[in-house]
């Protein structure tokens, strides 16, 4: 996963064996100017990961639901699977021959499961004895050693009690019953440290331990760590998305506004001052070469440093945008256009060559011969190529 969740080796992509590996471009730069891209989804793209060398999608990919694979290199849809409602989540196992979904799905393919589904990728059918049930809508998923870990505004997994996280032996999709952790809300963002699974979301507690909105569980012994930020700012209520990259954890919020954060993963300190945003920042995605790329309804500015209406020193852009993780400020060569700024950016992950954005917008901005920019109103995913 690349130094974060969201991309994979042969395998991972919500899913980790390590945090420092990917498929993305070394030292990546990004254009600002999309590719047009020869297939766009009828539906919203919510959730996405790279591996097996192809990009997976999941959302409401048909508009009503859907689990399909892009080509990276052509960007043509090679496969899709129709669901019942949204996907919200998506892993890979470990040697990459299992994709999982999640979301508030009842059937996929015609097949009966509820908010669950594992699929092969060999021949990307659905696996019909695989068929753990949640409560509630799935919002992440990681697969790492012999379980996949669940996260969501979930309360039970399979008849479990499980508030906002669980986890399952991946292979059987039984509940595993030596991971024993609840939170006292939702939890909507995961992500991989070594052996410490990190979360992120609108909870207080786990365990009944004070946390907030970010916790550590070491999986090693599976015991919950001492670990324990402070909340980025009395007004961030809830973290929709956490990466990391081994050093930091960086979380994106809700609240008032939109900020991003970072966390210190020994000491919980800020490495840097928080920076803000016109609306939530609900997507992440850390880059190895140190840039950490957000996404979300922010419709106007990111800026370093907390700003409310009026920003002193603003980067002018639209649903997604750029940050240095070793100084906390916004790149303003990387300013794309996203049209239709609310809902606005889901998820983003990259392939080899190429940053990808999902989520519920009308196209993205395109030069015109006068000078300004346009809506190609190509909808719903876009694809940045290295500079």
């Amino acid at each position: 996963m690349r130094w974060t969740r969201r991309i994979a080796t042969v395998a991972t992509g919500v899913a980790a064996i390590t945090t420092v590996i990917g498929l993305s471009a070394a030292n990546a730069a990004y254009t600002p100017q999309a590719l047009t891209l020869p297939w766009h989804p009828a539906g919203p793209v919510h959730s996405s990961l790279a591996g097996n060398g192809v990009l997976y999608i999941g959302g409401k990919l048909d508009g009503i639901g859907g689990i399909g694979a892009v080509d990276p290199g052509t960007g043509n849809l090679l496969w899709m699977l129709p669901a019942d409602k949204d996907v919200r989540a998506l892993a890979l196992s470990p040697d990459g021959s299992t994709l999982y979904a999640g979301g508030t799905f009842s059937t996929v393919d015609g097949a009966t499961h509820r908010h669950l589904v594992a699929i092969n990728t060999a021949d990307h059918t659905v696996l019909p004895k695989w068929k753990p049930t949640a409560a509630g809508e799935v919002r992440d998923l990681i697969a790492y050693g012999n379980d996949l870990y669940v996260a969501g505004k979930i309360t039970t997994i399979s008849g479990v009690a499980h508030r906002g996280i669980g986890a399952l032996v991946a292979s059987t999709g039984k509940v595993d019953p030596a991971f024993t952790f609840s939170a006292d809300n939702d939890v909507l963002g995961l992500t991989m440290a070594g052996t410490r699974l990190i979360l992120s979301g609108s909870f207080s507690h786990i365990n009944g331990s004070s946390r907030s909105n970010l916790a550590s569980i070491d999986l090693a012994n599976n015991t919950l760590t001492s670990w324990a930020p402070a909340k980025l700012c009395s007004g961030c209520d809830q973290y929709w998305d956490v990466v990391t990259d081994g050093t930091n954890a960086y979380v994106g919020t809700s609240g008032l506004q939109g900020f991003l954060g970072a966390f210190n993963l020994t000491t919980g300190r800020q490495p840097w001052q928080i920076v803000s945003a016109d609306g939530d920042v609900q997507a992440l995605w850390l880059d190895s070469d140190g840039t950490l790329y957000l996404g979300g309804h922010f419709a106007h500015w990111v800026n370093s440093g907390y700003a409310s209406f009026y920003p002193q020193n603003p980067v002018s852009v639209t649903n997604l945008a750029a940050v240095s993780t070793a100084t906390g400020q916004p790149i303003a060569s990387f300013n794309p256009r996203i049209y239709k700024p609310y809902p606005g950016v889901w998820t983003i992950t990259a392939t080899a060559g190429k940053l990808w954005a999902g989520g519920d917008f009308t196209g993205e901005g395109v030069p015109t011969s006068s000078g300004g920019v346009r809506n190609n109103k190509l909808p719903y995913i876009a694809a940045y190529p290295v500079i």
